[in-house]
């Protein structure tokens, strides 16, 4: 059936948050190379080596997603030790990153006119993200789709995040909407796919083009979509049905 609610995922979602992550860290490892005697190619290697371990096991590091800043520096500093360096660099390093990557983040080409067509539709919408609340709260001040949403729905904030089911019960009961009447569209497998299903809601996983399914999931989505315009079809937009 038509669904009457849609809910998004916001990071590397509607917001492009990772396609600048490679050149924030090699920019950033070569500003500080010199001051710690290293080749800017060993540090950035180090790093996101670290990064990449550590944040493997999402369940496992729930607790860090609140504390983001934290838990890049946290990171950083174990990078700087397994490379015998002095770990007090650290926080400077971390916050450098930060600074080069939100410079670099950018809404997806086609998220303002999706939302924008979806609320012509009709359709109630809602924003889920994990994070922080002032992190969140900052990119949504930045960049102007707050005001499409019914219901906005931050970690940091609410207490709890994706893919605990209170998330997604809260706003289906904010857009008035029973499970089988809400899609839910996000990148993460784990956190959206899986929350959403869980949940009792059609889940619709996005790849942007630079994310695979792997053999051996446990969180099937219920669509795979690489762009948001694929969407437009399957909800009749474009057509002046309203579905409030």
């Amino acid at each position: 059936m038509t669904p009457r609610a849609i809910f998004f995922d916001l990071d590397d979602t509607l917001l492009d948050t990772s396609g600048g992550v490679q050149e924030a860290w090699r920019s950033t490892c070569a500003a500080f190379a010199p001051e710690l005697g290293i080749e800017p190619e060993a540090l950035e290697h180090t790093i996101r080596d670290q990064l990449v371990a550590f944040w493997k096991d999402e369940a496992a590091v729930e607790h860090w997603r609140t504390r983001l800043h934290d838990a890049r520096r946290h990171n950083v500093a174990s990078a700087l030790e397994r490379l015998g360096l002095d770990p007090t660099a650290a926080p400077r390093i971390a916050d450098r990153y930060w600074d080069e990557q939100t410079t670099r983040m950018r809404l997806f080409d086609d998220s303002l006119p999706t939302l924008t067509a979806l609320r012509s539709a009709g359709f109630r919408l809602g924003l889920l993200t994990n994070g922080p609340a002032e992190m969140q709260r900052w990119k949504l001040a930045r960049f102007p789709i707050a005001e499409y949403f019914d219901v906005i729905v931050i970690e940091g904030e609410f207490g709890q995040g994706k893919p605990h089911p209170r998330v997604f019960q809260h706003a289906l009961e904010a857009v008035r909407a029973a499970p089988e009447e809400a899609w839910h569209i996000g990148d993460n497998l784990y956190a959206d796919i899986g929350g959403a299903r869980r949940a009792g809601i059609h889940a619709a996983w996005i790849h942007r083009d630079r994310l695979e399914l792997r053999d051996d999931l446990t969180d099937i989505p219920d669509r795979v979509i690489a762009h948001l315009a694929e969407l437009h079809e399957p909800l009749g937009l474009g057509q002046a049905e309203h579905h409030a």
